[in-house]
């Protein structure tokens, strides 16, 4: 395992801004759990790339969670049909929160699989959730991890709140699983803030993981506050 910083970008003649790129290569199966450990994650498009980020997980000994109470299964392969159902479901998730999809991708590798949510028998959600390291390696290598890499729902039935029911569904189904931890992806922006709100939650600083929900919460409305180079000179 090899860590890479790229000097990716900056600006020096109006304003004072450098952007490093921290990822890391060479990475083995036996060292995935560090590399998680550590604040990287797998990039949804490219399963050979770590990224580093403010990586979210929950402590799952610390949720009394519950499983889903309606219909639910967990699919390693998409059917065309299927996959044709989560990106429509997909599509409405982005346009209802005004997001730019940025290639958000229902792509299949051998480390991923997917939580699928009925309501009244029509799918209405879904998890893309991701394993460290791959699944046929998890027995050899106990120090395995799970990551929720991407949700969405149909909105259909807001009251049914699926954004906080699923994710309580995956805490208990990992805690059933034996995963000391879930990780639930990076946490930016107003968007991210519903994570801090489940017991056991943690995140990244780029230095060591943190409890501190207040200053997660600040951190993440001030990521949605950030509409310029010139507002980027002035954070702390």
């Amino acid at each position: 395992m090899q860590k890479q910083i790229k000097t990716s970008f900056g600006k020096q003649e109006n304003r004072e801004i450098i952007i490093n790129e921290i990822s890391l290569t060479d990475v083995s199966a036996e060292e995935e759990h560090l590399a998680i450990e550590q604040g990287f994650l797998i990039d949804v498009l490219d399963d050979e790339y770590w990224f580093m980020s403010r990586s979210t997980r929950v402590i799952t000994s610390s949720v009394d969670a519950k499983e889903y109470n309606g219909k639910w299964e967990l699919v390693e392969t998409l059917t065309p049909n299927l996959n044709k159902i989560l990106r429509k479901i997909l599509n409405q998730y982005v346009q209802k929160h005004n997001f730019k999809d940025f290639e958000r991708s229902l792509n299949e590798t051998k480390r991923t699989k997917f939580f699928i949510y009925y309501h009244n028998s029509r799918i209405v959600a879904f998890t893309k959730m991701q394993f460290y390291p791959e699944i046929d390696q998890s027995v050899e290598h106990p120090h395995k991890g799970v990551e929720t890499c991407m949700f969405a729902w149909d909105y259909k039935n807001p009251e049914l709140r699926l954004g906080e029911l699923t994710l309580q569904h995956e805490v208990y189904w990992a805690q059933q699983e034996g995963f000391k931890y879930l990780y639930i992806g990076p946490g930016y922006e107003k968007s991210s803030i519903y994570k801090s709100n489940i017991a056991g939650f943690e995140w990244w600083t780029g230095m060591e993981w943190s409890k501190d929900t207040h200053e997660y919460k600040e951190l993440c409305k001030r990521d949605s506050k950030i509409r310029s180079f010139k507002a980027l000179t002035s954070l702390d």
